[in-house]
């Protein structure tokens, strides 16, 4: 998480900042009573990333209806990485390393147990979305 914590979004891999302006949409979306899903599956599909929109809204409702403390999103246009979106991005790498584990404990602290399950499939199913775009989660200078 703390890789990704209060960094700037543009010095992010370009999967995370996708994964992240994505967020940022769907959940003012939600606030503003809007859909958001013809956007996000718009620019998913101009990423090739097809199969990703459906598990960030299954994602993204999870977190919504059954989030055991209220996220935190960014707004669109933030430079920084928010507290939550950073935790979000650290399970979608334990993801994309087959870290189920990790992946798991996360979703575990987020959601009610019931749909944990729910938030770690979508996770697991965006995390190899992005793997197949080969859209990297991790910029080069960013990692340890």
């Amino acid at each position: 998480m703390y890789e990704f914590v209060d960094r700037p979004l543009a010095r992010q891999g370009r999967g995370a900042q996708l994964f992240v302006w994505a967020m940022r949409q769907w959940a003012g979306a939600a606030l503003d009573g809007r859909c958001v899903c013809r956007l996000v599956d718009c620019a998913f599909r101009s990423a090739d990333l097809r199969r990703a929109a459906e598990p960030l809204h299954d994602g993204m409702r999870a977190l919504c209806h059954h989030g055991r403390t209220p996220m935190r999103f960014g707004a669109v246009q933030r430079a920084c990485v928010t507290e939550h979106e950073a935790i979000l991005l650290s399970a979608l790498v334990a993801a994309d390393a087959g870290r189920d584990h990790a992946v798991d404990a996360i979703c575990d602290m987020l959601v009610e147990s019931p749909a944990a399950p729910a938030l770690a499939t979508s996770l697991k199913a965006l995390a190899r979305a992005f793997a197949d775009a080969e859209l990297g989660l991790v910029a080069a200078d960013c990692r340890h």
